[in-house]
């Protein structure tokens, strides 16, 4: 896999890094959970401690596996070292940077500043086979707590006869004092088409890229489009480069798709953000062009759907596997038994 090597310096130097930190370095991250489908290893869940300042440090999940092993997260890619697997990150969290890298300042553009906080994993909630609830907090750059967020995974296989597996993946932040909290972006604070932050999706070197909505194909028609408005679904579509193959005696060459859906109407209301040519990735975009606000007694909740599957998945497949009427994962958080062969 690409990314980092646990306890030392980056063979390959980052292409960003700020004038304080020109030779940054990259500790082992703590494995906070395996997420494990009939003993078969889909997911990490690392708390992003290994991480320098300037990544703004938060858990996160990589690899992730698809069922036949090929790897479809990168983190610490050489390009954008605060590029975190799946992760929730936010650039302007009332003037903390917990999205790592540079900060977009308006009139300014993007600037190097010392105003990177952190995510931090506090407690588990609930921990049982299929589900983890965990509570976090989302620190400023000078220590003290902005927000506290509830986080809950659960993770099932995809009904058979899809050679997948499901996430589901919601977030709800609440504000640690009595004063609201903005969360902004660079969109937010004037780059056009910028807005990203919140849930992001960095997936590895690939090739042959087919990026789509139900109402819309290829980076640019796709990116900005909003769920609710006939996008309800993202998937990629792509062939994985060896560095993003698990095994080193597998083809080079393995095919995989990854989708995502919201679980609700807020959330469908965030724009997909776009990006392949530059980068290969993709997220939901909570400030597109004006701050969420977190407010006492009214936080800020999303949640969504992710299909982690092998093979170039239909459209048709695609919509079954995120939008079928049926849940595929048990309320009572236990994977739900299917039948032989949903593998």
């Amino acid at each position: 896999m690409s990314g980092i090597t646990a306890g030392r310096a980056r063979a390959d130097a980052p292409v960003k890094a700020p004038p304080w930190d020109p030779a940054p370095t990259w500790g082992p991250h703590g494995l906070l959970h395996r997420l494990e489908l009939d003993g078969r290893a889909v997911a990490d869940y690392v708390d992003g401690a290994g991480a320098p300042v300037f990544d703004a440090r938060r858990p996160h999940l990589h690899p992730v596996r698809t069922p036949g092993g090929v790897v479809v997260t990168d983190a610490a890619a050489r390009d954008h070292t605060w590029h975190l697997g799946i992760s929730l990150g936010v650039q302007d969290v009332a003037g903390s940077n917990l999205w790592g890298g540079r900060t977009y300042v308006r009139d300014d553009g993007y600037t190097w500043r010392r105003d990177h906080g952190s995510i931090r994993h506090e407690a588990w909630v609930e921990h049982a086979p299929g589900v983890l609830v965990d509570t976090l907090s989302w620190l400023a750059a000078d220590g003290s707590t902005l927000l506290t967020e509830t986080r809950e995974l659960r993770w099932a296989w995809a009904p058979a006869p899809i050679p997948g597996w499901i996430l589901e993946l919601t977030s709800t932040l609440e504000v640690a004092c009595s004063a609201p909290v903005p969360l902004g972006s660079p969109g937010s604070n004037g780059r056009p088409g910028g807005g990203y932050g919140g849930l992001f999706w960095r997936l590895p070197p690939c090739f042959g890229v087919d990026v789509r909505t139900p109402v819309a194909r290829g980076e640019e028609s796709v990116h900005g489009t909003v769920p609710a408005e006939g996008a309800s679904w993202l998937a990629w579509s792509a062939l994985a480069a060896p560095a993003g193959v698990a095994d080193d005696d597998a083809p080079h060459e393995r095919p995989f798709t990854v989708a995502i859906a919201p679980l609700d109407d807020v959330t469908a209301r965030d724009p997909w953000f776009v990006r392949v040519a530059d980068y290969p990735g993709f997220g939901s975009a909570l400030a597109w062009t004006t701050p969420a606000v977190v407010r006492p007694g009214g936080p800020v909740r999303r949640a969504f759907r992710c299909l982690v599957a092998d093979g170039l998945l239909g459209d048709a497949v695609v919509g079954s596997a995120l939008g079928i009427a049926q849940d595929p994962l048990d309320r009572r958080g236990q994977p739900p038994v299917f039948e032989d062969g949903a593998v």
